[in-house]
């Protein structure tokens, strides 16, 4: 854990660069690493993207989504910037659409190979899989009792699977381990491994660089989302999450840039971590002052954002929510009813 009193050579994050790339551009970090920023047709209108020299090619880390809009800045980007040097392999820091939707383009089109973790890339498989059963009556039972709105579940079951963004992966792919070192060029990266914005999400530190390719696990300003899914109802993601920002404390020294998948790059790794941790201890108290009567996951979430969501920004929402209910409930201090096949929840 990352105490208060330990060296903290940035209090205040510190961003060393005025602006982001923007199209078919790319910013140089270092002469072996680059950053471009790809287009996404969401409320989160972008992804960091990076590209490791990996002798005379590039590996890539995280792709984008499946959509033109997307594609098209890639195909600007290798004709431009990569002018014949090949992509050699593709990381993915994890499922999300935004990070592996066009993994399998970039992998198929360039003979390169693609690097995950294990649960990760097996998740992707299962998502992609159109078949799923999405009317299964536990999925069904986790809307119900959660109390989701009415517009939350027809806005969903309106949508087209977040999936649809995801291009084919390949049918073989190569295993990122927690702490086992990838040498990419002539630089050495350790993988870490956390959950609770994913099963199995891979950020990569590398000594020599001091540089911190964060994904989702550590963003300058917003925080990722950390929900229970209807896909494992029970699940404690926070819990998760808060064992996550140890093991990046503990590994990973204050010294680094560390490059997000969004916003900017910043230095300040360990206070980022330390505000992050504080936001989601003032929630949990937020959602102990809420349950002092009886209240659903829903209507708990409406009190804790106190703004009005789309349909698949609520089902996050209420996801969250449940997230720190679930930790609240370990630790003791909520507890959990059914009537009328809706959960209440109340300090107790």
């Amino acid at each position: 854990m990352i105490e208060k009193d330990s060296v903290t050579l940035y209090p205040e994050k510190v961003f060393p660069f005025d602006k982001a790339p923007g199209h078919n551009e790319v910013i140089n970090i270092t002469p072996v690493v680059k950053w471009i920023r790809s287009p996404l047709p969401l409320s989160l209108d972008h992804i960091n993207c990076y590209l490791l020299k990996d002798g005379d090619g590039w590996c890539v880390v995280d792709t984008g989504m499946n959509v033109k809009v997307t594609r098209d800045h890639w195909l600007g980007i290798i004709e431009s910037h990569l002018q014949g040097a090949p992509i050699t392999k593709v990381i993915v820091t994890h499922q999300h659409p935004d990070h592996v939707g066009l993994a399998g383009w970039l992998c198929e089109n360039n003979r390169a190979k693609l690097l995950m973790s294990e649960q990760e890339y097996l998740c992707s498989r299962v998502y992609m899989n159109h078949g799923q059963a999405d009317d299964y009556w536990e999925v069904d039972q986790f809307f119900e009792r959660s109390a989701m709105s009415a517009h939350t579940l027809e806005g969903l079951a309106k949508s087209n699977s977040f999936y649809d963004s995801v291009y084919a992966l390949p049918a073989s792919y190569h295993e990122l381990k927690d702490g086992k070192s990838i040498q990419i060029g002539d630089y050495t990266w350790e993988p870490i491994l956390t959950r609770g914005h994913a099963q199995a999400h891979v950020s990569l530190y590398c000594k020599v660089l001091d540089l911190y390719i964060s994904g989702d696990q550590v963003l300058p300003r917003i925080t990722s989302n950390v929900s229970v899914i209807s896909s494992a109802p029970e699940s404690s993601p926070l819990t998760d999450w808060y064992d996550a920002h140890d093991i990046v404390g503990e590994r990973v020294p204050d010294s680094v840039l560390v490059l997000p998948a969004h916003e900017m790059p910043f230095y300040g790794l360990h206070q980022r971590l330390r505000d992050v941790i504080e936001h989601h201890d003032e929630r949990l108290e937020r959602v102990l002052e809420i349950c002092e009567t009886p209240e659903n996951a829903q209507s708990i979430t409406t009190a804790l954002f106190e703004k009005e969501f789309d349909s698949f920004q609520n089902y996050l929402a209420v996801g969250e929510c449940l997230a720190h209910i679930h930790r609240l409930m370990e630790q003791g201090k909520v507890t959990r009813k059914l009537h009328d096949n809706v959960y209440l929840y109340q300090r107790g």
